[in-house]
């Protein structure tokens, strides 16, 4: 069932199509607010929230983006809510390994998955050292592979800023990696 059938059968009371959806995103939902705050007390409390917001609005979802847009946005807004309220600065970023476990093959050697990851961690480091816009466009649009148009949606910004973000992230990322490289 797609996302657009299971909001029909929750809108109509259907228990079950709450839980898959809520299944279907929260694993995403939550590696997504775990980059910003790195926190895993806060990322659950703001997990939370995202959704409890979405239920809550989910009678007012258009369907003129997918329903993953939407509540990407829904969690967009609630960290930026958190910093306001908080005001706090972004800590490092921290990923899971079970996260990076799933973004490598299954047929690698654990020689190769090792390998794989200590590169995976350098350049998260470096990601990390980017400004908050440049890391949000790199997370949504590789990551999460979220289209461009997509990522403007959730980011509340036009398609050409979303581009030209995304250019000067990657190549910001680029000359900080070349500066590792070659300080090694």
């Amino acid at each position: 069932m797609n996302d657009h059938e299971l909001i029909r059968e929750i809108l109509s009371g259907d228990q079950q199509a709450i839980q898959q959806l809520h299944d279907r995103y929260v694993e995403r939902i939550f590696q997504y607010i775990y980059i910003q705050t790195n926190s895993y007390h806060d990322t659950e409390e703001l997990l939370q929230d995202v959704f409890f917001k979405a239920a809550s609005q989910l009678d007012r979802f258009e369907g003129k983006a997918s329903f993953k847009t939407w509540i990407f946005k829904i969690a967009r807004n609630t960290v930026i809510d958190y910093y306001r309220k908080q005001n706090k600065e972004r800590q490092s970023m921290a990923i899971e390994q079970g996260f990076l476990e799933e973004l490598g093959g299954k047929d690698e050697s654990a020689e190769e998955i090792a390998v794989r990851h200590i590169h995976m961690n350098e350049v998260l480091e470096i990601i990390d050292k980017l400004p908050t816009h440049y890391r949000n466009v790199l997370h949504l649009r590789f990551i999460e592979d979220f289209s461009i148009k997509e990522t403007a949606d959730i980011m509340g910004k036009s398609v050409l800023s979303v581009k030209s973000i995304q250019r000067r992230a990657r190549m910001a990322l680029s000359e900080k990696m070349e500066l590792e490289v070659s300080s090694r």
